[in-house]
């Protein structure tokens, strides 16, 4: 942006902030008198139109330059930082929202943003040896693996699928499969038990149990069903959560900032806190529910549908909000969402749609429903009403 034009910037600021003079004003004045389009995006800044915007662009302002100039203008001294930080969020995110009223004036483009092509994840994930070393995996590459002595894995298709010899070690090799945002994996353990993970997820595991017990460790979420086996029993490691397993499936969730969310589909699962504590038994279709702040547990009857769609290629929102939703979104199109208001967060949203199709699908029945407006810039969603 040239001087002149920055310049226009410093003075919609000083106006929105109450700071401008007589003779500010009158130049401000001229500015909009020379063509429409400026008379248009200064009313349009002052009707609050493009708060949208803010945040965005105070992130790409230089702090140290916008203090200078404060500085010299009202003679705010280096000891008075404390004063200036306080008025930060009044001056700088107007003149943010400026500046982007420039820009798009500049480019001829309107405010509201048309959606671009945001794919959906794919099946992909990384695999990291006991000896520390990694390897990329994807559905479409055949590949053997020597994964330790006696083991040996194949990825292929559909997922990747340990081999072992048979006989039971007690000194165990752990190998780690991850998933990144946008991205899923199935992987058949060395037991035939399976696991699907989705985006965002880890599951660390032994590349062959021992005779006494199968355990591995999740953060993420992932949809497990175990092999039956009375001699060794199967557990996983939640973050924060145990749950024992007695030959079943159910689909497993840390993503939750406040929870760990377990829901059974078939057979039985015990929840306990992962530092001790009471086991509590789950029959199918109920939820249960790690509080991370209490360590509290509690069991509850659900529509387990919502819970385990994501595995069957769909999302299925019951009356959820924004933020969960959006939480959702961005975790399998690997987008990162901004709201102009904490309140819209807590707007609510029921319906079902396919996991596979582009974003702007979702959007659009999002905001038919709901009344909010999305504007997508890359790998940003910024929501307002």
């Amino acid at each position: 942006m040239d001087d002149y034009k920055f310049r226009m910037v410093e003075m919609m600021h000083l106006y929105l902030s109450g700071m401008i003079t007589d003779e500010e004003m009158q130049e401000l004045q001229r500015w909009m008198d020379v063509a429409p389009e400026n008379r248009a995006m200064f009313d349009r800044i002052c009707e609050g139109k493009d708060i949208l915007y803010k945040y965005r662009m105070y992130k790409k302002i230089d702090h140290r330059v916008a203090y200078e100039r404060c500085e010299k203008r009202v003679g705010i001294k280096r000891r008075s930082i404390r004063v200036w930080l306080k008025y930060a969020a009044m001056l700088l995110l107007p003149l943010g929202a400026i500046f982007v009223m420039l820009r798009n004036n500049e480019r001829k483009q309107p405010v509201e943003v048309a959606t671009v092509d945001i794919l959906p994840g794919e099946t992909k994930a990384t695999l990291i040896l006991a000896d520390g070393k990694s390897m990329v995996l994807q559905h479409d590459t055949v590949r053997d693996i020597v994964v330790s002595e006696g083991v040996n894995a194949k990825n292929s298709g559909g997922g990747i699928v340990y081999f072992a010899d048979g006989n039971k070690r007690e000194n165990l090799q752990y190998n780690v499969l991850q998933t990144p945002r946008g991205g899923e994996y199935r992987i058949t353990l060395a037991d035939g038990s399976t696991v699907q993970l989705n985006s965002a997820t880890q599951l660390k595991f032994p590349v062959m149990f021992d005779k006494k017990r199968r355990e591995v460790y999740l953060t993420g979420e992932a949809f497990f069903e175990v092999k039956k086996d009375e001699k060794r029993p199967f557990y996983v490691i939640a973050d924060g959560v145990r749950i024992r397993v007695y030959g079943t499936s159910f689909n497993v969730n840390t993503h939750d900032r406040e929870r760990v969310q377990t829901v059974l589909v078939e057979g039985s699962i015990g929840l306990s806190a992962e530092n001790g504590g009471q086991e509590i038994r789950m029959k199918p279709s109920q939820l249960g529910e790690y509080r991370r702040t209490d360590a509290s547990l509690n069991v509850k009857n659900v529509d387990i549908e919502p819970y385990i769609a994501w595995k069957d290629g769909f999302f299925v929102f019951e009356n959820q909000t924004m933020e969960q939703i959006m939480n959702t979104l961005s975790l399998w199109y690997d987008v990162d969402i901004f709201y102009t208001n904490e309140q819209l967060k807590e707007l609510h949203f029921t319906g079902h749609v396919k996991r596979y199709e582009k974003i702007d699908n979702i959007l659009r029945a999002i905001k038919s429903a709901v009344g909010v407006t999305f504007a997508v810039e890359g790998k940003e969603i910024w929501i307002s009403k």
